[in-house]
């Protein structure tokens, strides 16, 4: 769907003057401006201005109200029957308020109805109440347009004759439930407008699980991710791990000099995006061991020595006075962390 921004100054000027409130006045358009194509921007800028027409329209027959009020006010039955003919116009202006203010919500409903049929929703549960919205919007819809629908044909002479007052309270209620329908389709796109913060909400927490999982470095904590986050992030990793740590207890000290081999400690002396010259790293490592270079995750990286304990390698990390370097760790070739890796030499039979 194609998608624009549109200014909403528009919308400002129309409610600048009217009774509208602020959830009948702002939200529920402003929150469209996102996703709506620039046809519906259109008919959304229609349709506020038609809803604006019928607030003047209100706003003349409650002038006209107050013109009349003597005869509002009366409670001789010949003075009220006069009342309700001095009425007809203020009847008429009423009447077609509320005519605009049902063409209005329907449209605004059909617009919602359109970007929410066009949305893909993250989270299931969402999508359920946000169809439970739309589905209280289209109610509410009926439910106006039936307390309207006793009026919407009156000719001038059914006008003299209808109750002023029933007719006030009937097309307030009105209104109120087209307001209600508008009010269902924002909270149903502000379900849908909120799912990525909703999603890096639970990523942010998710992954500080993870680290807390990672630090205690126990089976049972694996376990427990797991369950959490059955579709989670590291769940490959922590099945890894506990593979790893269930088998440690036959685990063997690894002799050999290949660092790709068993559990190994290497000594990291450098990590840059630029590849470094031979000349260049002699004078950074002045040393007799063979530095290794590989490439990583878009950085070239350096190591030196393969010790098999992280007391050796503590010991030689020191001993060379390097401000950059760090202790890396290694199971079988693939860098794990130091926790799990002193959790594995603890574990060794030798």
């Amino acid at each position: 769907m194609k998608r624009i921004f549109k200014s909403v100054a528009v919308l400002s000027f129309l409610f600048a003057t009217t009774t509208v409130s602020a959830q009948e006045g702002t939200d529920m358009f402003d929150i469209l401006v996102d996703y709506i194509t620039e046809d519906q921007s259109t008919t959304l800028t229609k349709l506020q201005e038609d809803i604006a027409k019928g607030e003047k329209l209100v706003s003349q027959a409650e002038t006209q109200d107050k013109a009349n009020a003597k005869f509002l006010n009366a409670t001789k039955k010949g003075k009220q029957k006069k009342a309700e003919k001095k009425s007809v116009e203020a009847k008429g202006l009423r009447i077609k308020a509320a005519k605009y203010y049902e063409k209005s919500y329907e449209s605004l409903y059909n617009i919602y109805k359109a970007v929410l049929d066009d949305a893909t929703f993250t989270f299931p549960a969402d999508k359920t109440s946000a169809d439970e919205f739309m589905g209280s919007a289209e109610t509410a819809l009926q439910e106006g347009s039936s307390l309207l629908n006793p009026y919407g044909k009156l000719a001038t002479k059914g006008l003299e004759t209808t109750t002023y007052t029933k007719l006030k309270s009937d097309l307030a209620a009105s209104k109120s439930k087209f307001v209600d329908a508008g009010t269902n389709c924002y909270n149903a796109l502000k379900l849908y407008a909120g799912q990525n913060a909703k999603k890096e909400k639970e990523d942010a927490a998710e992954q500080a699980a993870w680290n807390q999982t990672v630090q205690t470095n126990t089976i049972d904590g694996y376990n427990r991710y797991i369950a959490r986050y059955p579709n989670g992030k590291y769940v490959s990793e922590a099945k890894r791990r506990i593979a790893s740590l269930q088998n440690m207890s036959s685990v063997k000290r690894t002799t050999s000099n290949n660092p790709d081999e068993g559990l190994a400690y290497r000594i990291q002396i450098l990590a840059d995006k630029k590849q470094w010259s031979a000349k260049k790293l002699q004078r950074l490592y002045k040393g007799n061991l063979k530095i290794d270079e590989r490439e990583v995750d878009g950085y070239y990286k350096y190591w030196i020595g393969c010790y098999r304990s992280y007391n050796d390698a503590q010991e030689a990390e020191k001993a060379l006075n390097l401000k950059q370097s760090f202790i890396v760790c290694f199971n079988e070739g693939v860098q794990i962390h130091v926790t799990e890796a002193q959790e594995i030499e603890s574990k060794f039979s030798d």
